[in-house]
């Protein structure tokens, strides 16, 4: 069985067999069982230059949601 962790944000993964998708609970990413294995298999492949931006984006993005300066445009 997959691990239960999303490839994204490394929330947890809930099945929804109605759909038949795995769904984050913190990011809301929504994917099939094909797209989360291809998705997997892109990060593990990614050099580590950019797994490391990737990683540092996602920190910085989730800093500025949980900072609450949020701005309307």
């Amino acid at each position: 069985m997959v691990d239960q962790f999303c490839p994204e944000c490394g929330g947890a993964l809930v099945f929804d067999a109605v759909n038949k998708r795995f769904s984050c609970k913190s990011c809301g990413l929504f994917l099939t069982r094909d797209q989360l294995s291809d998705l997997r298999f892109k990060l593990k492949t990614l050099p580590d230059d950019e797994r490391r931006k990737r990683q540092r984006q996602q920190a910085d993005y989730l800093d500025w949601w949980l900072s609450g300066d949020k701005k309307k445009q």
